[in-house]
């Protein structure tokens, strides 16, 4: 006799938890759902799982499927099941039925959904004669989640790269038109809107598309390491958070991008103010007592009792918060000096450690975005390769300049110059 399974918890928090790390590491949309139908199968010790979609003449079709012996494709995408395919895809809910195989299989039909619209179902299926507990479609629905954020951000990143390519031949295009001295204004102005255009679809992609899901990742991983979802051991924990920390990882890149792209586009708006530079540069360095008091490292702050400058302080904020990150990041002992000072009309914020240093071959590399220095054996450092890069864009919108000096092995100095007061930028 056929019997409903026990719903175990922790099973199955556990398994989600493995899945998440696991379902974040893949790269193409393909390997999501093979990958999937194995997860499926294994950690969730389900009998048949399948995905299904609906072709652009109305065709409902499974592309991808796991069916135990004797069981056929023909058998799950019989004409019932895809009248309630059809029925899951345009209301966006979840749907169950009993089906004979020829024994009988309990099944789910869930969602798959790329922000709001449902584009996708996921089969799962028990052999079994009584319905699936709500407990148990509680989790394939967190599952069929964390699918659609999943593909959706492999779709987004596609388009990126085919935007991004697409940049490239209309520059390469534009350059050879020079070169032959056979370009017509017209023509070409016309080719840089095209530029621009595809440039604003990619930032409102980046926007939307790929940062929500991210949040949405990030907020439930959240939600499970303050234990609102049950208690999880320590093992379960450190997956969680290397998810979690993957996550907030990509969003950072992300949000830099976004910066620069804005910045490059004069796009941005500055909020120039009068504001104390050494009350922010104190909220900075005491922004890092922990990271610096985890690694032994002594910080020091040199600047005067009050010193008002006129630009925007949020801004100037980021360049700092950016330059003392790499020190305490890149420094293993001794100490990181942040001082400020003001030189005539401008004033000076700079960053000392004594940290592993930079090869002077290195140096006119580092404000290039994606710039990797030598560790030297150490472990490879977290970071976006866009903070240096940024922050010089900073500084160029500000009036102000940013250079470094360093010797490699004995540590670096970061020096951001900065106007007194905004008189904005001539070009």
């Amino acid at each position: 006799m056929l019997k409903r399974p026990l719903f175990n918890q922790q099973r199955y928090l556990d398994a989600f938890i493995k899945m998440a790390q696991y379902v974040a590491s893949l790269t193409t949309q393909q390997d999501v759902w093979s990958e999937m139908l194995k997860v499926m199968t294994h950690f969730f010790g389900s009998d048949l799982v399948a995905f299904g979609e609906c072709r652009a003449d109305g065709e409902i079709i499974g592309h991808h499927w796991a069916l135990p012996e004797g069981v056929s494709c023909e058998n799950i995408f019989r004409a019932e099941i895809k009248e309630i395919i059809k029925e899951v895809l345009e209301s966006g809910f979840l749907a169950t039925h009993q089906v004979y195989l020829p024994e009988e299989y309990s099944i789910a039909i869930l969602p798959i959904k790329q922000e709001n619209q449902t584009t996708a179902v996921m089969l799962v299926g028990n052999r079994m004669s009584e319905p699936l507990v709500k407990e148990l479609l509680n989790v394939y629905l967190a599952v069929a989640g964390l699918i659609g954020a999943t593909t959706a951000r492999l779709v987004s990143e596609a388009e990126l790269r085919r935007h991004h390519n697409h940049l490239e031949k209309l520059v390469r295009e534009r350059t050879n038109e020079l070169e032959g001295k056979t370009v017509k204004l017209e023509e070409a102005n016309i080719r840089l809107q095209e530029a621009d255009r595809l440039k604003s679809i990619f930032l409102a992609s980046m926007n939307h598309e790929l940062r929500t899901p991210l949040n949405s990742i990030i907020g439930f991983t959240g939600i499970i390491l303050q234990g609102m979802a049950g208690e999880i051991n320590e093992e379960q924990r450190k997956q969680l958070t290397m998810v979690k920390n993957s996550a907030s990882h990509l969003l950072s890149l992300i949000n830099d991008l976004l910066d620069i792209s804005k910045i490059e586009a004069g796009k941005v708006e500055l909020g120039i103010e009068e504001f104390d530079l050494s009350a922010l540069a104190r909220e900075v360095k005491d922004s890092f007592k922990v990271g610096a008091e985890e690694k032994s490292l002594k910080v020091s702050l040199e600047m005067p009792e009050r010193l008002t400058v006129k630009s925007d302080e949020r801004r100037t904020k980021q360049v700092l918060v950016n330059l003392v990150d790499n020190a305490v990041k890149f420094t293993d002992t001794g100490k990181i000096e942040i001082k400020v000072a003001k030189k005539e009309e401008k004033v000076e914020l700079s960053v000392r450690d004594t940290g592993i240093g930079i090869r002077k071959e290195e140096i006119g590399r580092l404000f290039e975005p994606f710039t990797q220095i030598s560790n030297q054996g150490r472990p490879k450092q977290e970071g976006t390769g866009l903070g240096l890069y940024l922050s010089k864009k900073i500084a160029d919108l500000l009036g102000g300049e940013i250079k470094a000096e360093s010797e490699f092995g004995s540590g670096s100095v970061f020096t951001f110059t900065l106007p007194l007061e905004y008189e904005g930028v001539e070009g």
